[in-house]
């Protein structure tokens, strides 16, 4: 916690383990709360858009 500056973004993709010390999630450092709660949308983003512009298939 102490080894990072105010402006570091720390980002996971989660599930962690040991990875990140648990005193950084209070921090305004965590971003992987915000990280994984967008990843569903993300993941069917790219997968709409691989589907569309290299598949062919249309909504």
């Amino acid at each position: 916690k102490d080894a990072i500056s105010d402006n570091t973004i720390v980002m996971h993709p989660l599930p962690r383990i040991d990875e990140i010390d648990r005193e950084i999630d209070n921090t305004n450092n965590a971003a992987y709360f915000a990280q994984a709660k967008n990843g569903i949308p993300v993941r069917m983003a790219i997968i709409d858009y691989l589907l569309e512009n290299f598949y062919g298939e249309k909504k």
